[in-house]
């Protein structure tokens, strides 16, 4: 840490003299131009590059021949939340088709990369996404509207034992997965890069509030898949009997209080959070009231029921979580100083 003092040049101007040994890296003399701003904690920022040149972030890892495919799906995932532009994939010898099968699957799971070149011991994917395209608040959007409408109709395919539609739900589930990894991939970039997090319009506060908005929305989306799965397998066995209104109902309270949570927490508004958490607990204890009903059914068809009444309920709990967020988010709005 460097510590300089404060001078007075002039009638009015105050000066501070740079590190010496920083200036020389950079390249730096008398005359040249630096940028200068003032960041939401009160510090400055110098930025000795006056144009900004394009990041260009490159990971390569060496595999085998043996790598197991989720060994390296992992390895990509974590390559591309990193925030990584460029990825590319190496092996000392001929990378065998299915690993090369899955880096290509990889690029199909994910939002921007591409494989741009491939040869027999190596294949790259370069990220042609542009945050400011799909920024935080866009993506966190889109994944509410799309568990919303997987929860919807995974109770239609529940209620109306409709395989087709219950399988559509599954597959929707990897849209939310690609929009929560994108949230998340912005997130260490702009960590990284405050410009970015400038285009974008959010700080580093709002930025891990989207993070862990994504993440319980992913969570709520793994329920609608878990109801679509089970409808399934109930339909399979012909074990699906009669009306569920109860469980319709409750279904339908549950998104509700999915929206209004989602709606306090993009105006910071804590009356509502705290209203959508006090309707979110009614809803829980109405969940487990209904709980010793469905078990009196008969064998697997209570297993099923059960299991879709504790997909709703979890997916009230964590619209609460989100309402909690939504709080905790308010709070840091800064008061006029008086």
């Amino acid at each position: 840490m460097n510590v300089r003092k404060i001078q007075k040049t002039g009638l009015s101007t105050l000066t501070i003299s740079l590190p010496k040994d920083w200036a020389n890296e950079r390249g730096l003399k008398a005359g040249d131009s630096v940028l200068v701003k003032t960041l939401p904690d009160g510090t400055l920022s110098i930025d000795p590059t006056m144009e900004k040149k394009e990041r260009q972030s490159r990971k390569t890892f060496i595999i085998d021949k043996s790598e197991p495919e989720g060994h390296l799906i992992r390895k990509l995932i974590g390559a591309y939340l990193a925030g990584h532009d460029i990825i590319e994939v190496k092996s000392t010898e001929r990378i065998p088709l299915e690993l090369k099968r899955t880096v290509k699957e990889f690029s199909r799971m994910v939002i921007g990369p591409e494989v741009i070149e491939e040869t027999s011991d190596a294949i790259v994917l370069h990220d042609l996404s542009d945050p400011t395209e799909l920024p935080q608040q866009k993506c966190v959007k889109r994944m509410h509207l799309i568990v919303d409408s997987m929860h919807s109709d995974a109770i239609i395919a529940f209620e109306s034992k409709d395989a087709s539609l219950a399988r559509d739900v599954i597959d929707r589930d990897s849209e939310v997965d690609r929009l929560y990894w994108m949230v998340t991939k912005q997130y260490n970039m702009m960590i990284e890069d405050r410009n970015l997090a400038e285009r974008i319009g959010v700080d580093a506060y709002e930025g891990i509030s989207y993070v862990l908005l994504a993440r319980v929305l992913e969570r709520i989306g793994d329920h609608a898949e878990r109801i679509a799965k089970n409808t399934l397998t109930a339909i399979s066995a012909k074990k699906l009997t009669g009306k569920n209104e109860e469980i319709a109902g409750i279904s339908s309270s549950s998104l509700e209080v999915l929206k209004e949570s989602m709606d306090a927490f993009f105006v910071w508004d804590i009356e509502a959070a705290n209203m959508a958490i006090d309707r979110g607990n009614v809803l829980v204890q109405e969940c487990e009231n209904l709980r010793p009903k469905i078990r009196a059914s008969s064998g697997m068809e209570a297993v099923v029921k059960t299991t879709v009444l504790d997909s709703i309920m979890r997916t009230a709990m964590l619209a609460m979580d989100i309402a909690e967020i939504a709080i905790n988010g308010a709070m840091r709005k800064r008061e006029p100083e008086i």
